[in-house]
């Protein structure tokens, strides 16, 4: 087969194809068995006719496009690759020139894209890393606390924060709107379950109380049928539990399964997965501002041909979400107010700044020569699989490890820009708010001899905010 190549604008190539002949009758030949055996020939069983017969039938013209519905892919697919142009995943534009009395196509291909990184090394950031505060430990054994917590039964009044076991219906217009028979409801403050203003209603009642009350509901409900209308409730509550919050102590600690055995340690863990919480996301940080600079600084060459490949698979994504939730497409655009045009607009806006990113970093990880060893994807793959949305893949295949690979090159290079970018505030700064901060742990520690039992119920607050958030942290 012949073919010549031409590299014209755009990060594009034209291939002009000449099929041979031998190749062009095999298709010819498939394509007579398939007409064949779908038309009616008088005198003939399916599929039994002759091919001349065939082609006077249907004529030569019909016989030779059905040829091309193979023929054309195939020539095309054998030219790409034996003209090394690199795979870029984006189908070929393809145009048929001439059929008789030789074949001729023109293919247009993608070429890679390419970016030419502006002076990233002259980049400075100065973001710090948060210091971990005690409010934040303080947060994470309350959530400790919370997980652990009992209902008791009690005879008082509910308050906010109270569980209710009760029974309530809930009528719009004599049409059923709720209905609820012995259930378990905690009275929180601003609920939206069912309607907005339900939970407050409930404060005040007591054990085998009842209360008759109607809710305006709000006008932006999801039900259309009762949105804006009035809904009248009967309530027969059943029992009354209050919350009773644990303490953090060492039982509790090492109740929790973490290996802990004792509250100090607890906290100790908090404090740590707190630490390298920050530090990921002084990372992440960093990395966002680092790829925004150099999208900004660089210069690329991409074709249209992929841009408008990435926004279609940016399209199925958007239908597929859409999908999840019943939404049609259409539906979709009538809601926010979009035309068709401006979805594939902001389609292209979005494949055209994602497919960018992509390839500054990879262009990256080629300038800094980033690499990643083997053990080191063995080790990324073990961490993966751990993940709960990698539990029964199979990622100890070569695909898998490539695409590792990719991954861990692309975080290296991120890693040594980093490193010469990145440049806190001046010592000064820090050693001042050191400082500041001795001067109020100083102070804390002298209210606390002047004051203990408040440094005691500090201690208990503290006890009781963090496993979940440890073992979290941890996984």
């Amino acid at each position: 087969m012949k073919f010549t190549r031409d590299d014209g604008e755009n990060r594009q190539a034209v291939l002009h194809i000449e099929v041979e002949e031998d190749r062009v009758e095999k298709h010819l030949q498939r394509a007579h068995q398939k007409v064949s055996a779908r038309v009616n020939i008088p005198g003939f069983r399916k599929g039994k006719a002759p091919r001349s017969i065939v082609e006077q039938f249907v004529g030569r013209e019909y016989l030779l496009e059905e040829a091309l519905e193979t023929l054309v892919p195939e020539a095309v697919g054998v030219a790409v690759e034996e003209s090394d142009i690199p795979s870029t995943h984006t189908p070929p534009l393809i145009n048929v020139v001439e059929r008789e009395p030789i074949v001729k196509i023109d293919a247009t291909v993608a070429l890679p894209p390419v970016a030419k990184l502006g002076d990233y090394k002259k980049l400075k950031f100065d973001d710090q890393l948060e210091a971990v505060t005690d409010e934040q430990i303080e947060e994470q054994l309350t959530q400790i606390q919370e997980s652990q917590a009992t209902w008791e039964p009690v005879k008082r009044a509910a308050k906010l924060g109270d569980m209710l076991t009760l029974s309530t219906k809930g009528l719009v217009e004599g049409q059923e709107f709720a209905n609820v028979d012995g259930g378990d409801f905690v009275v929180e403050e601003g609920s939206m379950n069912p309607v907005p203003g339900f939970s407050e209603q409930l404060v005040g009642l007591k054990a085998e109380g009842s209360k008759e009350f109607d809710i305006e509901i709000p006008g932006d409900y999801p039900n259309d049928q009762f949105a804006g209308k009035t809904a009248n409730f009967t309530v027969e509550v059943v029992e009354v539990k209050k919350k009773n919050l644990p303490k953090i102590t060492n039982a509790l600690a090492a109740s929790l399964g973490e290996d802990f055995t004792t509250a100090a340690e607890l906290r100790t863990r908090i404090s740590d997965n707190l630490e390298a919480q920050a530090k990921d996301n002084l990372r992440r940080s960093l990395e966002e501002k680092i790829i925004d600079a150099l999208v900004e600084d660089a210069e690329f060459e991409v074709s249209p041909m992929i841009i408008e490949h990435e926004a279609e698979h940016v399209l199925e994504d958007q239908q597929r979400q859409l999908a999840q939730y019943n939404i049609d497409l259409q539906q979709y655009m009538q809601g926010i107010g979009k035309t068709n045009e401006e979805i594939v607009a902001e389609a292209k806006d979005s494949a055209e700044l994602r497919l960018k990113r992509m390839l500054v970093v990879d262009t990256l990880a080629e300038d800094t020569d980033a690499s990643a060893s083997d053990e080191e994807v063995t080790a990324e793959i073990a961490l993966m699989q751990q993940m709960p949305q990698y539990a029964n893949e199979s990622l100890d295949t070569d695909k898998a490890r490539e695409a590792v690979q990719r991954i861990l090159r692309r975080r290296s290079a991120i890693d040594q820009v980093i490193e010469i970018t990145h440049q806190p505030k001046a010592a000064k700064k820090a050693s001042a708010k050191k400082s500041t901060a001795t001067k109020n742990k100083t102070a804390a520690k002298a209210k606390a001899k002047a004051k203990p039992a408040a440094k005691k119920k500090s201690a208990s607050t503290a006890k009781a905010k963090s496993t979940r958030t440890a073992a979290k942290s941890e996984n």
